[in-house]
């Protein structure tokens, strides 16, 4: 068996190799099962939206033009001839100085083309009214086609469905609707020291953590995770599991299998099959530089590295990517999680030539956010759960300043509540007399990084 050696590339060129995979297949689902899934066509509307003239207030319909000079020192009279009842269309032909009530979502009448306000009345008996407010055409009115119009594209292909679009859905009588396939991802760990975690690991040996990060992870992007089991560093089991994984799911991820001599038996074990590529073996990024990208038939195969840290940056940079591509969405849109403005608490350093992701946690001083890099290394899966998000320093760059202005990518969306405890947390300190914030204590706790 040959040695494999890494032949590094930018994180740019390994991104455009995932556009060597197209979208899978396509499937009828029912408006309930709409949530997350993307579109597989364009969506259009079926018929103009509303299909009449509607009130988007409580009040009384009337002839715009008959309202013209109203005000409340000079109130004009209207008699009210009738109410548009809910559900129906008035047939009313207004005259001058007729009005009809009206209630919000009901259909105007034939000539009727704005609503008064209630509030804007002052009613002197059972049929007659002051109108204190004059209103233009179509004034507190949805017109006939305003929302959309038939034919009109509303939601394009590779879209993904958010709750709202699921009420177009149904404002459009659709109660089903052809997205792609949901991705499968098959998931397995390698390594003679992995064990699962239900077991004490003797020395030398690990908890198998990725399986479960991974596995949520594939579920937070929406797919369906296939757990296939752990592979020793042997060829044959390796290989078995890599045929089962690419008979259930659509793409396989393999944890581990990105170090030296593991490394070697994945590359092995994936060039075995006929129709195979290895696409990528190794990026210029921190962490997980060992990572690897191959295609077997139509699938894609990852070789994540072993540690969690690296293990969970390169599948938000790679992996996730991947199984948009495969729903057929623009992986060039924000997806699931959002960014944070910040400042950066102390100078950060990089390495010219790669990518790095430095891990922060976000902490309000006053008026401002800071991001404060989190120590830990690759290994340490408890400072994924410190931080808040991560930064990213381009590989043209040598490192932040502190006070620089920084993006921080959300490894989670509910941040506000995380930044007002921060925030409290910070003032009782300053309470007892400690700064929470002061450059010593922060160079002490990030020294290690």
């Amino acid at each position: 068996m040959h040695k494999s050696f890494l032949r590094v590339i930018s994180p740019a060129e390994a991104r455009s190799l995932l556009r060597r995979f197209g979208a899978l297949g396509k499937e009828e689902v029912a408006l309930e099962s709409v949530l997350f899934r993307v579109a597989c066509d364009p969506v259009k509307g079926l018929e103009d939206a509303p299909n009449f003239h509607r009130s988007t207030m409580d009040g009384f319909a009337v002839r715009s033009v008959d309202t013209f000079g109203a005000t409340e020192s000079s109130p004009a009279l209207f008699k009210v001839v009738g109410e548009v009842a809910m559900g129906e269309i008035d047939s009313t032909r207004l005259k001058s100085g007729q009005a009809i009530r009206i209630w919000t979502g009901g259909a105007l009448p034939v000539n009727g083309d704005a609503v008064v306000m209630v509030e804007h009345t002052q009613e002197l008996d059972g049929t007659t009214i002051e109108i204190l407010k004059g209103v233009a055409p179509y004034e507190n009115v949805v017109r006939k086609g305003e929302d959309y119009k038939a034919g009109q594209t509303l939601i394009e292909a590779g879209h993904r469905f958010r709750p709202q679009d699921l009420g177009l859905l149904a404002a459009m009588g659709r109660s089903t609707i052809d997205v792609r396939k949901r991705p499968a991802v098959a998931i397995m760990s390698s390594g003679d020291e992995i064990v699962p975690v239900d077991q004490v690991p003797p020395p030398g040996c690990v908890r198998d953590v990725n399986r479960h990060t991974l596995t949520a992870a594939v579920l937070e992007a929406h797919g369906t995770p296939v757990w296939l089991g752990i592979a020793p560093d042997h060829l044959r089991s390796l290989s078995n599991l890599i045929d089962e994984g690419l008979k259930s799911a659509d793409m396989v991820v393999i944890s581990g299998g990105s170090s030296m001599g593991s490394r070697d038996l994945v590359i092995e074990a994936i060039e075995a099959y006929e129709d195979s590529e290895i696409l990528l073996h190794g990026v210029a990024l921190s962490p997980g530089k060992p990572l690897i990208l191959a295609r077997v038939g139509r699938h894609p195969v990852v070789g994540l590295p072993g540690h969690p840290v690296s293990a969970m940056v390169c599948f938000d940079q790679f992996v996730v990517p991947l199984m948009r591509r495969l729903e057929g969405e623009d992986v060039e849109l924000p997806f699931l999680k959002a960014t944070f403005p910040a400042i950066l608490s102390r100078n950060v350093p990089s390495r010219e030539g790669r990518m790095d992701f430095v891990r922060v946690r976000l902490q309000r001083k006053g008026g401002e956010v800071l991001a404060v890099p989190v120590p830990g290394k690759s290994g340490m899966v408890s400072s994924m759960v410190r931080a808040h998000g991560h930064i990213r320093i381009e590989e043209d760059c040598e490192g932040l300043y502190r006070g620089d202005r920084v993006t921080v990518h959300l490894f989670s969306a509910w941040i506000e509540e995380e930044l007002e405890k921060e925030y409290l947390s910070g003032h009782e300190a300053s309470a007892r007399g400690s700064d929470n914030f002061s450059a010593a204590s922060e160079q002490e706790k990030l020294s290690s990084i």
